[in-house]
């Protein structure tokens, strides 16, 4: 049954909504009907995690036709394997290397689904249809099966890489092709999601039993009892053990809807605490990206980017991250915390500039983070305060 769109107060939508609107753009041509959306106003940058965000957001307010405009868009970007590049300059999207990462492919998978299931009609169903089945077959073809591996039941991460020289005087980037071995826990979070919803939608079992893999995989694999959260990766020979927010507030939302509401509230206490940070400029709080572990893996990029005071570990670095917080706070109104997830909220409305915007991170990190007002962090609160501030139905990732 189609979904009633969310009843939202327009004093309480209206500039992050205005700052998202800002960033649409026609592509591929001024008179195009179909649209994608740069990072910033300012920039001509696409990410295609942050166009399923926003087609999420239109889908929630009801904008379903503007939603499937830029899903459409992103339908056009597939290639023949499912794969869409990660991110590319909008005047030269054909252009994109074949950088792909298997969560923000599962993020527009799942961002298509909430589309087809949510109201009827809309253009190009048929294209956002196809697009969901080729991300669902390429997920599941990257899904470990090795039995006795600790990836076992994962998705890998997807293929290509970057490398940065530093011989010139300034970090230079290059793309060396290639698939990625790892297995992110976060990826596999996403991934879990939109194979759980794709299945429910399309009742092809292939999809519900890809879900079910990632699950018990990140059950009974990706659990670190000692820090109380998802770990961060799993490799062939071990794991990754850098602490990651996204691992201890995606993956309470996991474990809720995994049926795991035990260790879901010590995810939750983790993610609000150890990864609790303050703004050194306005005082303001909410929560960094990482608890500890290196800025930058490459030794030659810390010791480059030291010189102008980017620290070489997480642990020195106080910061906001505005997604990430709100990623907290849903974490906590699914588990009964409202007061707390209403406070985060209010921390990061704190951070709200003229444009309506939320800043990517309140501290530059190079190749990483920036200061400049982002669609991800307008767009998280946006899909997040519905059920926060006024009791709305879960709608994102719904346990």
């Amino acid at each position: 049954m189609p979904r009633s769109p969310a009843t939202i107060t327009p004093s309480a939508r209206s500039s992050g909504v205005d700052f998202l609107q800002s960033v649409i753009r026609p592509w591929p041509s001024a008179a195009a009907l179909t649209r994608l959306a740069v990072v910033t106003p300012s920039d001509t940058r696409v990410s295609i995690y942050d166009n399923a965000l926003l087609a999420l957001v239109l889908d929630r307010l009801g904008r379903h036709d503007d939603a499937g405009r830029i899903l459409e868009s992103l339908a056009a970007l597939q290639r023949d394997d499912g794969g869409i590049p990660f991110s590319f300059s909008i005047e030269r999207a054909d252009q994109a290397p074949p950088y792909v990462r298997s969560g923000a492919l599962a993020w527009v998978g799942y961002a298509a689904v909430e589309y087809l299931d949510g109201a009827p009609g809309g253009p190009a169903r048929d294209d956002i249809v196809r697009m969901a089945h080729r991300i669902a077959s390429y997920l599941t073809a990257h899904q470990v099966e090795i039995p006795g591996d600790p990836r076992d039941g994962l998705v890998t991460g997807g293929e290509g890489d970057f490398v940065y020289d530093l011989q010139t005087g300034h970090a230079e980037e290059t793309f060396v092709p290639g698939a990625i071995e790892w297995a992110s826990v976060e990826h596999n979070v996403d991934a879990f999601f939109f194979l759980r919803d794709m299945g429910r939608v399309t009742e092809q079992t292939a999809y519900t039993e890809g879900a079910q893999r990632v699950r018990r995989a990140l059950l009974t694999r990706a659990w670190d009892g000692q820090a109380g959260q998802l770990r961060r990766g799993l490799q062939a020979k071990g794991d990754d053990r850098t602490l990651a927010l996204d691992c201890a507030s995606w993956g309470s939302l996991f474990l809720v809807a995994a049926g795991d509401r035990t260790r879901a509230e010590t995810a939750w206490v983790t993610a609000d605490t150890r990864f609790a940070s303050r703004d050194p400029r306005t005082g303001i709080g909410g929560h960094r990206p990482y608890a500890n572990g290196p800025v930058f893996e490459d030794p030659s990029m810390a010791a480059y980017y030291a010189r102008i005071g980017t620290p070489a570990d997480w642990s020195a670095l106080q910061a906001v991250w505005p997604e990430g917080s709100a990623g907290v706070a849903l974490a906590a109104v699914r588990l009964g915390h409202r007061q707390r997830a209403e406070a985060i909220l209010a921390e990061l409305e704190r951070f709200r500039d003229a444009s309506g915007g939320l800043p990517m991170m309140t501290a530059d990190v190079p190749f990483e983070f920036d200061t400049k007002p982002s669609v991800a962090g307008t767009a998280w609160v946006e899909l997040v305060r519905p059920e926060i501030e006024e009791g709305a139905a879960p709608f994102l990732w719904r346990p």
